[in-house]
């Protein structure tokens, strides 16, 4: 019976937190949609993140002779946080501004196919023909691949008319499943750009764990470089002061 548990559990907390993934992805799209800046959500959101996770990365982990103050690993986890949070995040929600939350989970499917490949480029993955596990790896990243491109040049019909005078006269949507300036192309290619760059940070991130086992602050200080970065950058392109408000809101929660 535990080796069941055992085996059911980590599956059920995969489909969880991809259950999750999806929720945040629509409602971020709707946040945007109402006007919220994709740059600012990039950074109150990695903010947020790395108030909590760094006293309770310490609490966790408690105090291990291991220093984390080295130059190697300063440089690696400030990387991670570049190409992690500033430019993937930032990359994934404009994206996501131009497109939709379909959009953004078919193309987040990618990320396995392009490890796969990535693997194999930087040989850290063996490639064997005559292997069925090898042929079945190829076929399925084929497949997802082909999907990907599917979903950026075939839009399908349109199943609901926007100009339509009934739904012109309804109230606001609580979820918004549609952007008001949509550009599924740009969108499209923003994503695969934003999961070609989770694929390094992968890499990147197995490394970093290899060199320093306290993964808890690992994520903690990337995050804090995440931030730092993103803010920078949102300063540069985010040229309404009005953008950085918060209210009461749906937007106020989303972040939460």
């Amino acid at each position: 019976m535990k080796a069941v548990v055992g085996e059911v559990l980590p599956c059920a907390a995969m489909v969880l937190v991809e259950g999750c993934i999806i929720g945040l992805t629509i409602m971020a799209s709707t946040a945007m949609a109402r006007g919220m800046s994709p740059f600012v959500f990039v950074v109150y959101t990695n903010a947020l993140g790395s108030i909590i996770l760094l006293p309770f990365s310490f609490f966790y982990t408690g105090i291990i002779e291991e220093s984390l103050f080295t130059i190697p690993f300063l440089l690696r986890v400030f990387f991670l946080g570049f190409i992690g949070i500033t430019i993937a995040q930032n990359l994934a929600f404009v994206g996501l501004s131009y497109s939709s939350p379909i959009v953004a989970c078919g193309m987040a499917n990618q990320i396995p196919a392009l490890t796969f490949i990535l693997g194999i480029v930087l040989r850290k993955a063996r490639f064997d023909w005559r292997r069925s596990g090898s042929k079945a790896r190829l076929i399925g990243t084929l497949i997802s691949l082909g999907g990907a491109v599917s979903i950026t040049l075939y839009k399908g019909p349109t199943i609901r008319n926007h100009s339509s005078p009934s739904l012109s006269a309804a109230p606001p949507r609580l979820l918004v499943f549609s952007s008001p300036h949509e550009n599924w192309v740009l969108g499209c290619l923003l994503f695969a750009a934003s999961s070609v760059t989770l694929t390094i940070w992968n890499f990147v991130q197995v490394g970093t764990v290899k060199m320093c086992s306290q993964v808890m602050k690992i994520i903690s200080f990337y995050s804090l470089f995440g931030t730092v970065q993103s803010t920078l950058l949102a300063f540069f392109l985010e040229r309404d002061p009005n953008a950085w408000r918060l209210h009461l809101n749906f937007e106020l929660l989303i972040i939460v």
